[in-house]
């Protein structure tokens, strides 16, 4: 099987090969231009703003890598379809809402379980850094990273991972394997702070176990690698970023919800 065999198509595809490398690029930069950029642009806007300009930057690149590569000339091939806003026929609501209800249900239920396990014994898990991040927010910033948060990451997120990460890694591994592997990608994606300790463990490898998060590890990994696995399937069912963009941000506006309520009224304190 050809490297850029495309799952979807059924036969070799230039659009998927080329996203799947400008993400990459674009991932690879933004390792390495970000702080720098943010030093530039640090004495000229303050804390949060520079934040903003850090998130809209770095999904923007990701829609932007997918739109270039979606002018790539390719027979047979329509626009709509390489953007994946072309459902297929076959698709329809009755897939989408009781997915929607269980991926939200089983993702919130997850995390609840988890948290209230770590605590039993013993390892209350510290407080996510995003909340952290909220509670330092006035309400306009507030809602400002609030939009960013319900619309423009998801459809940066989905068209990376679901779009075009997952039909370039199929081309290696079976349907199950590459959506395990993609979604426990996603996952990860989402927790700064630990991939950060896996780069840089501090006093070799004795502190390294005894000092590692697992709590932050274990919550929000494993609910964010479930809502992934159900993102995946609607993805698969609908061959279109669509429903699982959608079921992605009606996530990301629960959670911001619950954040407002935890911010400004300590419900779940």
């Amino acid at each position: 099987m050809r490297l850029n065999y495309d799952t979807f198509t059924g036969r070799r595809s230039a659009f998927v090969c080329t996203a799947f490398v400008l993400i990459l690029l674009t991932f690879v930069a933004y390792s390495l231009l970000g702080q720098p950029l943010m030093n530039l642009l640090a004495p000229h806007m303050g804390k949060n703003m520079l934040t903003a300009v850090m998130l809209l930057i770095q999904n923007g690149l990701v829609v932007a890598s997918v739109l270039i590569a979606a002018l790539v000339p390719e027979r047979n091939y329509p626009l709509k379809e390489r953007l994946g806003l072309n459902i297929a026929p076959e698709y329809s609501l009755r897939f989408f809402f009781p997915v929607f209800v269980l991926a939200i249900g089983a993702t919130y239920l997850t995390q609840w379980g988890l948290s209230s396990l770590l605590e039993a014994v013993g390892h209350e898990p510290k407080e996510q850094s995003v909340v952290e991040f909220f509670r330092t927010l006035k309400p306009l910033a507030f809602f400002g990273f609030a939009l960013i948060t319900v619309i423009a990451a998801p459809i940066a997120e989905e068209l990376a991972f679901r779009h075009i990460i997952y039909r370039f890694v199929r081309v290696f591994l079976y349907r199950k394997e590459a959506a395990v592997l993609v979604s426990l990608l996603f996952a990860l994606c989402h927790v700064p702070s630990v991939v950060a300790y896996l780069f840089h463990p501090s006093g070799g490898w004795s502190a390294f176990f005894a000092g590692f998060p697992w709590e932050q590890l274990v919550v929000p990994v494993i609910p964010l690698f479930i809502l992934a696995l159900f993102l995946q399937r609607q993805y698969e069912k609908s061959k279109s970023v669509i429903p699982s963009t959608l079921i992605h941000m009606g996530f990301n506006l629960i959670t911001v919800f619950l954040l407002i309520l935890q911010v400004y009224y300590g419900v779940g304190e």
